[in-house]
Parts: structure tokens; C-alpha cells; sequence
């Protein structure tokens, strides 16, 4: 929702997360213990939202970061200070970015098998799944270079 959503109200965020995850209104309301009226409500902005403590259990249960519903840009940053977002977009924007193997002559070679770094990968989905996004921020920029560097190894041992 970062970006796309910035111009929705804490209510319309709710629905568009709520329908995101394939729940109708009874169902999150029976969820957090409110009345599907009380929900329907929230989402249309005809009552104001709800207090913080809800909010964090509709966030919960609706598996995103509490700032999204709020409409919050969230920035991360390591222990050191150091700002990771920059990082993120600095790997993506590099120039090799593109995929030779995806837009080149040779599409239909097989994609290299990154099992060096499957353990990272697997941390990084755990972490986001778990909600630990500052970690899986911070470990973008690596994976995304390792990714490019397997890529480029097997670019190199093809005939």
C-alpha cells in the first residue's frame, strides 16, 4: 500500500487489507470482537477509527505493519544509523538490474538454482513473515547482489 495508498483514509486502508486477504466484514469483525455494523462503519468513515490497541489487533490479524494501516512511509534503519531503503533502491537501480537471461536472446535457458544463499532467502521470507522488516530491509541489498552475481556465473558457463 506504501505509496499507492497514501491518499486513503485509515478506514479505506482497513477494507483494502480486509479484502486483500479474502475476508468479508463478519469475518474480521467476529476476529477482533466487533459487530460486522461497527466494521462497516470504520471502513466508510462514517465512525471514526479505531483506538491504537485495535488498530494493532486489525493489524495483527490482517498481517501488515500497523504504519500501513496508519498511512505511515516507514524508513529503516540499522543499529549504525545507516539508512537501508537507499540500499534497496541502489541494487534494484544498478544497471544490471535487468535480466539478461529474462529479456536476452537466450530466454529459455534454465535459471541458475541459488542454493549457496537458500538459507538467507529462507531467514528473509521467515522475517517478513513474521514482521521483522527492518531485517529483511537490510538484507535486500545483499540477496539482490548475489542473485545478479549467480545470474552473471551462469551467463558465463553457458556454451
Amino acid at each position: 500500500m506504501r505509496g499507492l495508498g497514501d491518499h486513503l483514509s485509515i478506514g479505506e486502508r482497513i477494507a483494502c487489507y480486509r479484502k486483500r486477504r479474502g475476508y468479508t466484514q463478519a469475518v474480521l469483525a467476529g476476529l477482533v470482537g466487533r459487530s460486522t455494523d461497527w466494521l462497516a462503519k470504520i471502513e466508510t468513515g462514517r465512525r471514526k477509527p479505531p483506538r491504537i490497541d485495535m488498530l494493532a489487533e486489525l493489524s495483527r490479524i490482517l498481517r501488515v505493519p500497523l504504519g500501513d494501516l496508519l498511512g505511515q512511509t516507514v524508513l529503516m534503519e540499522d543499529e549504525k544509523q545507516q539508512v537501508d531503503v537507499p540500499a534497496v533502491r541502489d541494487a534494484l537501480m544498478s544497471p544490471r538490474r535487468l535480466s539478461r537471461l529474462l529479456f536476452g536472446p537466450e530466454a529459455e535457458v534454465q535459471l541458475p538454482t541459488p542454493a549457496p544463499v537458500a538459507v538467507r532467502v529462507e531467514q528473509a521470507w521467515n522475517d517478513y513473515q513474521s514482521g521483522r522488516l527492518g531485517s529483511v530491509i537490510a538484507a535486500l541489498p545483499a540477496l539482490l547482489q548475489t542473485s545478479q552475481e549467480l545470474e552473471e556465473q551462469a551467463a558465463r558457463r553457458r556454451p
